[in-house]
């Protein structure tokens, strides 16, 4: 008995830090329209940030390769499907990563 506590207690001190670890990875989803203001009549974005942890590295979006904090490219343009997310950072990445229909309004616009 006293050793299958051990072992829980082993175990749970090694779950430990990797749940501190993702805890510190940023939030799970991000409502793009809220955070960056957009404008427009579509739906908002709700981001699967931690999906595309995932995937891809933090580098792939963030300055700091680290992750969290600025983007890669300046979001300016926040109307229309030219704006800035579309053009500079999802559809390019869509289309190398081979999402399917990436492009495609439905695909993020829920």
């Amino acid at each position: 008995m006293k050793r299958t506590i051990q072992c829980i207690a082993a175990a749970a001190l090694l779950a430990l830090p990797l749940s501190l670890y993702a805890a510190e990875k940023g939030p799970e989803t991000i409502n793009l329209k809220e955070k960056f203001q957009f404008e427009g009549k579509k739906s908002a974005v709700i981001f699967p940030h931690h999906m595309h942890q995932e995937k891809v590295d933090c580098a792939k979006c963030h300055k700091d390769p680290a992750g969290g904090g600025a983007l890669i490219v300046d979001i300016v343009k926040k109307k229309g499907s030219g704006n800035d997310f579309h053009k500079k950072l999802c559809w390019p990445c869509h289309k190398e990563m081979k999402v399917p229909k990436g492009k495609s309004c439905k695909t993020c616009h829920k």
